[in-house]
């Protein structure tokens, strides 16, 4: 059965991780995509999440500094429905692609921009480094860390929230477009993707006082997150006691053998604080993990084991709910990649194929696009003189 996406055409030029993987959730729900690479190919390519990031779509070659590359980008966006790009602000603009040029060749296209922050932003000019972006989004300061001071996100919550961002605009410009009957400029950032992930942080800042009263996961050194991490026997891991309330952890120190904490002290007194939680290790290193997570599921507590990537990938009910996919890269061999993270049970999605070689489409899509084989040749010897000048 087809995607729900089915008959849109899109057009993907953005680099890095948000941007491929906002155009990856349309294009694995049926979108038609082609990635428009500079010559040399996307500076990203060799990144490790590269294969996943840049599968189901086809791969064409343009030099857009060139007038032949250009006006090729520019005749496939007469027949687009969407066109993505994450350049630096006022590069497309530069390149004489500007939202005013491209809605004038096609004025019911969906143009959407992916930038480090947003339009008129104080910082809309600087680098569009995602770990920066968690600089000054307060993301770094609040994140808990097992020494004083912020910390560095291992996980990219800014680019991870742009691109649900950027899919959603996209996806609501396009409904938008049945009514309008033309398309418009959409934009997001990597900024406005990280503060998606922190309202709890600061929705009632109003009634707050302090200048930490928006620091929520610091309020309980050394953070409520590290004080529910355990290290069970043979070195395993478990996250236990999550939002239990005082009746659940009287229940989980019974299991674990141990007298009940009072609350009051607890909450006032360090030195008491820490003298539990060390009981508490020294009681969770002494268990095996499955048996305790088996024993606290079993009266409500809240606990599962901590994986580690291998062990999720090789978990039976990742592969049994199609989580986890095979596919065969065109460098790297067979893989196994994550799946198609939402589900549409009456128009299913599917992996489109493997992340194409930088290229590898150039003649198709532009032969089905109406260029002549001289022209054609012509725009392919025009990249491949801009790769041998980018590599003198």
């Amino acid at each position: 059965m087809s995607g729900a996406l089915q008959g849109i055409k899109i057009l993907d030029l953005t680099w890095g991780v948000a941007g491929p993987l906002g155009v990856l959730m349309l294009a694995e729900q049926g979108a038609d995509v082609v990635k428009i690479e500079p010559p040399g190919g996307d500076p990203f390519r060799n990144m490790p999440g590269a294969p996943v990031w840049l599968r189901s779509r086809q791969s064409v070659v343009l030099d857009l500094k060139h007038d032949l590359g250009r006006e090729a980008l520019l005749t496939l966006i007469e027949t687009a429905d969407v066109i993505v790009e994450s350049f630096s602000p006022g590069t497309m603009d530069a390149l004489g692609l500007s939202y005013e040029v491209v809605s004038k060749r096609n004025p019911k296209i969906i143009y959407a921009s992916l930038q480090a922050y947003p339009q008129g932003h104080r910082y809309e000019n600087r680098p569009g480094w995602d770990a920066l972006v968690q600089a000054r989004s307060g993301a770094q300061f609040e994140q808990p860390a097992w020494r004083p001071g912020p910390a560095h996100l291992h996980m990219q919550i800014p680019s991870m929230g742009a691109f649900y961002l950027l899919a959603t605009a996209i996806l609501a410009a396009l409904y938008a477009r049945e009514d309008m009957g033309r398309g418009q400029h959409v934009r997001t950032s990597l900024f406005q993707g990280v503060l998606a992930y922190t309202t709890m942080l600061w929705q009632d800042v109003e009634n707050l006082k302090g200048p930490d009263s928006l620091i929520m996961a610091k309020t309980s050194p050394p953070g409520v997150h590290q004080l529910s991490i355990y290290e069970c026997i043979n070195g395993e891991y478990m996250h236990a006691g999550v939002n239990v309330g005082r009746v659940a952890t009287s229940t989980m120190e019974e299991i674990l053998g141990l007298e009940p904490v009072d609350p009051a002290r607890y909450m006032s007194d360090m030195p008491y604080r820490q003298q539990h939680v060390t009981k508490l290790r020294a009681a969770f290193i002494m268990r095996d993990r499955q048996e305790l997570c088996k024993e606290f599921f079993e009266v409500g507590i809240g606990a599962d084991p901590i994986l580690s990537p291998v062990e999720m990938y090789s978990y039976p009910q990742f592969r049994a709910n199609d989580m986890a996919v095979q596919v065969d890269d065109p460098e790297l061999g067979s893989m196994t990649q994550v799946g198609i993270p939402a589900v549409l049970i009456g128009t299913p999605g599917a992996v489109q194929g493997p992340r194409p070689k930088a290229g590898a489409n150039t003649r198709e899509v532009l032969t089905n696009a109406g260029f002549s084989s001289s022209h054609i040749d012509q725009l392919v010897a025009a990249t491949q003189s801009a790769s041998s000048n980018a590599g003198e």
